[in-house]
């Protein structure tokens, strides 16, 4: 819930056109009233917001909406602070912009429009409700109740003008993408489209499997054009990964991409390995959400699984090649930590083996910078050539006990950050799991 019960200013505002209507955040707003907000307050609105969080929890929320404008519609605060949370958190699921108008009017009736925040909400949920001229009228009553205090005056005034001029729509939010993706996993589940991991995973194979492969380019692109080469190919992959509550189910996140135009998609293995996951999907770049049908190979060890999307007629395939050098530049395409299609650069650092159980693997690292929902993206060269795919990495520190003798501290990190290693599949991996169609 946006904390508005104890500040005292608009420090600053974020503003933001969504879908629907004009979304903005104010980071800090004029308190309703001096007084310190009773518990009950705190607790009622946070449990709007609790409960609108929970997956089928809109009716709940609905009803604690219902019981705060029922009983308690001589609170401007509690009021305020349910349509500002409405109106501003681009957290929610779902906006009830008819139940923040409403809230917000009570509070400006409560308080006889002379109440700046108060004004404020009002104004932004008039406008958002498609009441603009009422709305840009409440906001300048607003900014003339602002003359002794010229900083929030200022930020009202930008907002207003944002209110008379309305920008293009600039289009989703990573986060509002996210949960798409989200209620499009969960769709092929209910729908029945959707095809459980343990069934995937049980008949997969590691034999190599037949693929209609790209042929490799040689023409070097300039970075605005690889990036939108290799956009067109780079997939979101999701998945539906069990919690730790029964029949809950969390979002994993993770990057794939195209290799043969039949919809066949290459990713890590750790990306596939979740067994009991309802479903595993990709969305590619049209927007459009594929679920996986099938896992045609896979190699644990080497981290790479190739599966093949349902409903998928023709995409734009990325060619894969062996060789790439030590000191070769380098970018990829990836999801780190869900900011979608991140484009970054670096070099091929060095190759190593990495031995475990009894097997050896060639890998490489590079300066290329991925994390977290990186995983199965692409590395590219200058021509869009696939030359490796992500795959992990690892924090190396300087040892504590080196930099501090004997005052190491338990609860810190095991010593000063140095550098990230960060590791990559030889696309030569990939190419001997798969048998090229001739």
């Amino acid at each position: 819930m946006p904390a508005r019960f104890h500040q005292h200013c608009l420090a600053t505002a974020l503003l933001a056109w969504s879908v629907g209507g004009f979304s903005a955040v104010a980071v800090a707003a004029p308190a309703v009233a001096d007084a310190e907000p009773a518990a009950e307050t705190t607790d009622l609105v946070d449990d709007y917001f609790t409960q609108l969080a929970e997956p089928d929890g809109a009716q709940a929320a609905a009803a604690v909406g219902a019981q705060i404008l029922r009983d308690h519609a001589d609170d401007a605060l509690m009021l305020d602070s349910l349509a500002w949370g409405i109106l501003t958190d681009d957290a929610l699921p779902q906006r009830d912009l008819p139940l923040a108008l409403r809230a917000a009017r009570k509070a400006y009736e409560i308080t006889a429009g002379d109440d700046v925040q108060v004004l404020e909400t009002c104004a932004r949920a008039l406008v958002m409700t498609g009441s603009r001229a009422e709305g840009i009228a409440m906001h300048r009553r607003a900014i003339d109740l602002c003359d002794d205090d010229p900083s929030t005056r200022l930020v009202l005034l930008e907002i207003l003008a944002e209110y008379e001029r309305p920008p293009a729509d600039p289009g989703p939010t990573d986060d509002e993408r996210l949960r798409r993706l989200e209620d499009g996993a969960r769709e092929l589940v209910t729908s029945g489209r959707g095809v459980p991991l343990d069934d995937l995973l049980s008949r997969a194979t590691i034999e190599p499997c037949r693929v209609e492969l790209t042929a490799p380019s040689d023409r070097p692109l300039s970075s605005e054009d690889l990036f939108e080469l290799v956009r067109k190919s780079v997939v979101v992959m999701v998945a539906l990964e069990p919690a730790a509550e029964e029949d809950r189910h969390d979002l994993s996140l993770a990057t794939g991409f195209v290799i043969a135009p039949a919809g066949i998609v290459v990713t890590n293995y750790h990306v596939v390995d979740l067994p009991g996951a309802p479903v595993l999907a990709a969305e590619t770049a049209d927007g459009v959400i594929h679920p996986v049908t099938e896992i045609l190979a896979v190699s644990p060890f080497a981290d790479i699984a190739i599966c093949r999307l349902g409903g998928v007629d023709r995409l734009p395939a990325l060619p894969l090649i062996a060789g790439a050098k030590p000191g070769q530049r380098l970018h990829a395409l990836s999801h780190p930590d869900g900011a979608l299609y991140s484009f970054t650069e670096g070099i091929l650092s060095r190759y190593f083996v990495h031995r475990a159980d009894g097997q050896a693997k060639t890998m490489f690292t590079t300066t290329v910078d991925f994390a977290v929902g990186s995983s199965g993206g692409p590395l590219v060269d200058d021509r869009g050539n696939v030359v490796g795919m992500v795959s992990s990495t690892l924090a190396v520190y300087a040892s504590d006990d080196a930099l501090h003798g004997d005052r190491r501290d338990e609860e810190a990190p095991p010593g000063d950050f140095q550098m990230g290693l960060n590791m990559c599949v030889p696309a030569a991996d990939i190419l001997r799991l798969v048998s090229p169609v001739r």
